[in-house]
């Protein structure tokens, strides 16, 4: 469910936005083959706006500035007509992209710093302290996290795990691969190789499948059932030197000249099927926690690089360096100027711009980025005496 923002709210979100274009709008990255693309525009206050064609970069800065949107977004998708309907736009291809989000990850850390805020009487409270709300007994809300850099860890494994399953299985060069701090809780993944833009959705269901290692079978290392005793042990005549045979194999340690050794570890277990079951806890953890809605969409529209995130202030920015990128700093780009909301929380603490900042409920002067980012997370309110 997503929370109302006050008039001050959306007055406050506009100059911050509409001034942030003013100054970094050149960095806005143009995709490739922008006149057949279908652009979507989201406005502050939630009405999306799509099927909007842009012929040039300078076409859609203009909008920018002059509609001052939350969100704006480009489809993976060439058309030959973007304005027109799913149906008739006479699609020629998507480019392949890949969505590592926060909520995908089973994190520790998250319960500790995820929010409710009360669709019913605007209260906030830490989610799980509650199941619902202290002041109301409400069970309508809006869930939003304010990430920790265990979270931001947790996501550049993951997106580590992508690029060795997209190098060295899929045979994509590095080069080709290109990695957005999404502007939120999450990393975009682009894969720039235009030999996958004719891939179908049952194609890049298969493709994320595989990633995610889902459906890996224990036949894949040579554990085989057998009619005349539980099983047998037969390896691939291709070895288990590569893809997801080389991953189990190592975490089980064995190798091709483990035949004995793979018998015996299996009847340890108890059988075939409780080996079966091993092998899917190995494939769960070492897959890649992909939203594998997003690959398979031939049809989507991503947030476009260079652009403000409506759901943080922060900017979808390219991740040049994977180990030393710090989101709270780098896509941290909204004015530093002082400004006057209202903290929803007892206490939060937060780190963005190079600033740490211990908050506690009531009316507070902070910097513009800290006061759009809380705002944006239904976290705080704008004051009235804001520009």
């Amino acid at each position: 469910m997503t929370l109302t923002k006050t008039g001050q709210d959306l007055h406050l979100m506009k100059i911050a936005f509409r001034e942030f274009y003013f100054n970094y709008g050149n960095k806005v990255e143009e995709p490739s083959k922008i006149q057949n693309r279908e652009f979507g525009l989201m406005s502050l206050d939630g009405v999306m706006k799509r099927h909007l064609k842009f012929s040039s970069l300078g076409g859609l800065f203009a909008s920018l500035i002059l509609e001052t949107p939350s969100d704006v977004f480009a489809s993976n998708a060439l058309y030959d007509f973007p304005v027109l309907p799913i149906s008739e736009k006479g699609w020629r291809g998507a480019d392949l992209i890949f969505d590592i989000d926060l909520k995908d990850l089973d994190l520790k850390c998250r319960q500790s710093h995820s929010f409710r805020t009360c669709l019913s009487c605007s209260s906030s409270y830490l989610s799980g302290s509650d199941e619902s709300c202290p002041k109301c007994s409400s069970n309508s809300f809006a869930e939003s996290i304010l990430p920790c850099d265990k979270c931001i860890k947790g996501l550049k494994n993951e997106v580590a795990k992508l690029h060795s399953f997209l190098t060295s299985d899929i045979g994509i060069s590095s080069e080709k691969i290109i990695t957005y701090f999404s502007g939120n809780n999450g990393f975009h993944i682009h894969v720039l190789d235009e030999s996958f833009n004719d891939l179908n959705s049952q194609a890049r269901a298969d493709l994320a499948g595989y990633i995610m290692g889902i459906g890996i079978l224990a036949e894949v290392i040579g554990a085989w059932k057998d009619t005349r005793s539980d099983f047998r042990v037969r390896f691939p005549l291709g070895g288990l030197d590569y893809g997801w045979r080389k991953r189990i194999s190592d975490r089980l340690g064995i190798s091709i000249t483990s035949q004995k050794k793979l018998s015996n570890m299996i009847k340890e277990l108890g059988g075939l099927e409780q080996f079966r079951k091993r092998v899917a806890e190995i494939t769960k953890e070492m897959g890649v926690r992909i939203d594998s809605q997003v690959t398979t969409d031939v049809h989507r529209v991503f947030r476009m690089p260079g652009t403000l995130n409506g759901k943080s202030g922060l900017t979808k920015i390219l991740c040049a360096d994977l180990n030393s990128f710090d989101p709270f700093d780098e896509s941290c780009q909204i004015s530093s100027r002082e400004v006057s909301v209202k903290i929803m929380l007892p206490k939060m603490k937060l780190r963005l711009k190079g600033q740490r900042f211990n908050l506690t409920e009531g009316v507070v002067h902070v910097p513009m980025f800290v006061g759009v980012y809380l705002i944006s997370k239904g976290l705080a309110h704008a004051m009235d005496s804001n520009p």
